[in-house]
């Protein structure tokens, strides 16, 4: 197929979503597109997968908005009921949400997905493209380790020497020193064998 005859055919299927006001009519769409991907890739044609895939990427986009607005008429239905309204209309419980999911992805974030032409987009791509940062917590013992290697670390004990700094211990802060000190020199340099 020409690029000039591709481009036709994905603006009409674009149009064909955006006019769209039923599931079944986009998932027609949307399973004409997965063809269309299919073949291409075979084909090794990849300017045409990558039409075919935004197609399709738009096409679960609009059946999960459908969908939620589905739903949303006719109140909470029961998981069985729903499972039976899909079947009928051949969507699986899973695809059914993750297009609904797919439909939550704010649009910049998903016209910036999906016309990437650098890489091909995927769903779960999408997904890990705009999912907030995971925070991170981190522990007590964590804190406290990085806050006295901090201090340690400092320009002012590292100017000191270590008989300096032990000159005005008892004899058993010494012997506690001599003692601790190796133990904690070899689990530092776990620390370095460590990612």
């Amino acid at each position: 197929m020409s690029e000039a005859a591709q481009l036709v055919r994905y603006d009409a299927m674009c149009r064909a979503i955006a006019e769209a006001h039923a599931v079944d009519e986009v998932k027609d769409i949307r399973d004409k597109a997965l063809a269309w991907e299919m073949y291409s890739r075979q084909a090794k044609n990849t300017d045409a997968e990558c039409y075919a895939c935004e197609i399709r990427l738009r096409a679960e986009r609009k059946a999960g908005e459908l969908l939620r607005a589905m739903e949303k008429l006719k109140g909470r239905p029961s998981k069985a009921s729903h499972d039976v309204r899909l079947s009928e209309l051949g969507i699986s419980h899973n695809q059914s949400s993750k297009w609904q999911k797919l439909a939550d992805v704010p649009t910049p974030e998903f016209e910036e997905a999906v016309s990437d032409r650098t890489t091909r987009p995927t769903t779960n791509g999408i997904f890990r493209a705009t999912a907030p940062p995971k925070v991170v917590t981190v522990s007590t013992d964590a804190l406290w380790l990085w806050g006295r290697l901090r201090d340690f670390g400092s320009e002012t004990w590292l100017a000191k020497s270590p008989a300096e700094v032990m000159s005005t211990m008892t004899p058993e802060m010494k012997d506690d020193v001599h003692r601790l000190a190796p133990r904690f020199v070899a689990w530092l340099k776990q620390i370095g064998a460590s990612p």
